[in-house]
């Protein structure tokens, strides 16, 4: 069936109740139910920039932009959209006190029109895949420069965007600028309605991460005081039915190393119970970061209870797992320990990071295993060869540095839309 703009509106429409019901589950101080139907709270009197970037995976890609739009246009406020509430927190600390967070509105022309009323961007950055018709259409209306930044296309979301390409192909067509992340992103934004011409591959602005200021400085202290000379190992962003195959892994390489360390950092905060019981029940001491102990001979696993620290951990461990690669959900940052010059290992489940894990595959900077007893050997197998860890940690680093500049190409495509704008602004 061919989606029209007002099928669209309509099948929006019908779900918005079970949309809204979904967000008034989320137990948190960041849900303002009000920012989800438009409404936004005052905000100083400033040009205002907005970027959206959905999620937790989406905002760490997007911190250095941020950062550096922060740097040029001081003189302008910048407004955050999130989807979920683990990425508001993400932007409030991304942000750094510097600009506002809210959360992103439904997809409702009405909704839509009362946002960007009450915004009045001077452009609209969107990160990687989120393509909200409504939003672009409402953007197109106003003559607000629509930017796409860090575009990237999976299959998957390219076949589900072709059942609204009647939808979007109008407003794509408006659309000021798409910064791709590879010639394959490219080919898909093309192939869905942005002219040929407003597409460049830029590279992706994730490899442009590094460690924030006094990070590392932080980790050594952390490192002296729970883990002293102590093996650690850190398994990050981890999922339901990923935390069981971790402690297994971590059970096996305690027969080899009695004295290791699992630090064990959950994807959700709302799991953090659930993964303290599952290491209490493999019958392992462990300490949650929360209860601010300290590491006793026995205790084996540091449970990370707490957001925003998953890169001090990172920087505090000899190897690094990175989750949601041991099951089907796709993997997530591989970057942010490479950056950190750590050997990096993961699943086989990396559908999510494909690119990423292409070039790291290239310069044999990453470890792939396939299930818990694998990486159980490879832990082991590492640590008995230190020279290893090393060269790894290596290889990944500079797969990051051999990568870096998209962020600067994109900031460029960002200020350009923007200037054309003003050329374009009737005078008073």
């Amino acid at each position: 069936m061919k989606i029209t703009r007002g099928i669209y509106n309509a099948l929006i429409t019908l779900l918005s109740p079970v949309l809204l019901w979904k967000v008034s589950k989320e137990t948190t101080e960041l849900n303002n139910f009000s920012e989800r139907l438009g409404y936004t709270p005052s905000l100083p009197i400033k040009p205002v920039i907005w970027l959206h970037a959905a999620s937790v995976g989406e905002v760490i890609a997007a911190t250095p932009l941020i950062t550096r739009l922060q740097k040029e246009f001081e003189d302008h406020l910048l407004v955050v959209t999130t989807v979920t509430a683990t990425g508001a927190r993400q932007a409030r600390k991304a942000l750094k006190g510097k600009g506002v967070q809210l959360m992103l509105p439904l997809d409702l022309p009405w909704v839509a029109a009362r946002f960007l009323d009450r915004l009045k961007p001077k452009v609209a950055i969107f990160m990687e895949t989120e393509l909200w018709p409504n939003f672009i259409y409402g953007c197109q209306e106003r003559e607000i420069p629509f930017v796409i930044a860090n575009g990237r296309l999976s299959d998957k979301s390219l076949q589900s965007y072709r059942k609204l390409q009647s939808v979007l192909e109008t407003a794509l067509a408006g659309i000021s600028a798409v910064a791709a992340k590879s010639l394959k992103d490219a080919q898909g934004f093309i192939d869905l309605g942005v002219p040929s011409d407003r597409v460049k591959v830029t590279g992706s602005i994730k490899f442009d991460v590094a460690p924030e200021r006094g990070l590392l400085e932080s980790a050594k202290i952390v490192r002296a005081e729970q883990f002293g000379e102590r093996p650690v190992w850190v398994a990050g962003s981890t999922h339901n039915g990923e935390d069981e195959k971790i402690i297994f892994a971590h059970k096996k390489v305690l027969e080899q190393y009695p004295n290791a360390v699992l630090i064990i950092v959950p994807r959700h905060p709302q799991r953090f119970d659930a993964v303290a019981h599952l290491v209490e029940s493999a019958e392992l001491p462990f300490v949650r970061r929360s209860s601010n102990q300290v590491l006793s001979e026995q205790d084996s696993v540091y449970l990370v209870d707490s957001m925003g620290e998953l890169m001090l951990m990172y920087a505090c461990a000899d190897i690094a797992f990175v989750g949601g690669s041991m099951m089907p959900i796709g993997g997530h940052n591989l970057l942010e320990p490479a950056c950190l010059g750590k050997p990096v290992l993961s699943g086989i489940h990396l559908f999510n990071f494909a690119d990423v894990a292409e070039m790291f595959d290239q310069e044999q900077a990453l470890i792939r295993c396939d299930n818990a007893d694998a990486l159980a050997d490879e832990l082991i197998g590492l640590w008995q060869d230190p020279a290893q860890i090393t060269d790894l940690g290596q290889r990944a680093l500079q797969v990051v540095s051999n990568n870096r500049g998209a962020l600067e190409k994109q900031f460029q495509l960002i200020k350009n839309s923007m200037q054309k704008q003003v050329v374009n602004e009737p005078a008073n």
